[in-house]
């Protein structure tokens, strides 16, 4: 008898909801298609998600939409053409290649993957001689892959771009015109939801893990001279499922149920700004029908955090099938993308704030 995760997509099939696309051709993985009620709800989730971050903080967030493909310069001055990368392993025999980590992972039991290096995941393979899994060859090295999905721009083909991973840096390359536009006040928040693509080496989890897919993002920008969020109080005796660091380095994932005033107090989480949209994530996802009890927000460790950020917590659900899976991240970037952006650019921004 099937699974519940098999007997769900294949309801959703013949229900109208999502499906495989490019069927009529085998289908390519990470890619799937929303039907007619795949549509709707995918288009109602969008909504509310614009009800609790956008229309509820109108006077100080507001939404842009950027471009999906930017010019190689915007993601080398973020950082992605260096940073944004998967280790991927290629099978001598029928050249097929795998996620690194994930083949390990399912192969070995060994603690905390994420942070092993090129050479680490080597040998490892080579020690425990884990072989192709579709043809039982050799396994060669790993090396790193970048997951941006590279295209030209107009005929030249020395104009490279790149599909953007995030929506993030169309929003930090607008933010001088929005900032004009809202009066040059802060705090100011930046929002879009729209697509974007992540080359994944080899997906899987269904529709967890695609090559493209709807983000919901904000930037907010806020004085660090006056950090303070003035709405906090009114989510500081929210309670808040936490993994610190200290826990993850034991591999204890017993979490510490804590007020989201106290986690900031106790410096658990760096500022009010992400303590209080850390709170909003929490009821959006127990709006969703995931209850507070399946939900965590993990403290990555430095080595895990991506190159941008201070600080990043992951909000996680609890699956049957696979676990802890991570739905949102709520990262502290500094002003790392604004100062990368005005370094390569040539551009001011700070000045339009002091």
């Amino acid at each position: 008898m099937n699974d519940k995760y098999e007997r769900v997509m294949e309801l959703s099939r013949r229900r109208g909801f999502i499906w495989p696309s490019v069927e009529l051709y085998g289908g390519v993985r990470g890619f799937i298609d929303f039907g007619p009620l795949g549509a709707v709800l995918k288009h109602n989730i969008e909504a509310k998600w614009r009800r609790l971050f956008i229309d509820r903080h109108c006077s100080f967030i507001v939404e842009i939409e950027s471009p999906i493909i930017m010019p190689e310069k915007v993601f080398e001055a973020s950082g992605h053409l260096e940073h944004f990368t998967d280790y991927v392993v290629e099978c001598l025999s029928c050249k097929r290649k795998f996620r690194a980590d994930h083949l390990v992972e399912s192969v070995v039991d060994v603690e905390d993957v994420e942070r092993l290096s090129a050479d680490e995941l080597s040998d490892i393979i080579c020690e425990n001689d884990i072989r192709c899994p579709e043809c039982g060859g050799k396994l060669g090295t790993v090396r790193n892959f970048n997951l941006l999905f590279k295209s030209n721009i107009g005929p030249y083909s020395d104009h490279v771009g790149y599909a953007r991973p995030e929506a993030a840096q169309g929003m930090f390359l607008a933010f001088k015109r929005v900032y004009e536009a809202m009066r040059f006040r802060l705090p100011l928040g930046v929002a879009q939801v729209g697509r974007v693509m992540r080359n994944e080496i080899s997906p899987r989890q269904g529709p967890i893990r695609l090559r493209e897919f709807t983000i919901m993002e904000i930037e907010l920008f806020f004085d660090p001279e006056d950090p303070d969020c003035s709405l906090f109080n009114s989510v500081g005796d929210e309670i808040l499922r936490l993994i610190p660091q200290s826990n993850l380095k034991k591999n204890d994932w017993e979490p510490l149920e804590i007020y989201a005033k106290k986690a900031v107090d106790e410096g658990l989480i760096l500022n009010e700004w992400q303590a209080y949209f850390m709170v909003l994530g929490k009821k959006f996802v127990e709006d969703l029908g995931v209850p507070q009890s399946n939900q965590l927000f993990v403290d990555k460790l430095p080595e895990e955090r991506a190159h941008y950020s201070a600080q990043t917590f992951d909000q996680v659900v609890h699956l049957d099938r696979w676990g802890y899976v991570e739905v949102a991240g709520y990262s502290y970037r500094t002003d790392y993308d604004l100062s990368r952006h005005m370094s390569a650019s040539g551009v001011d921004l700070l000045s339009l704030i002091h």
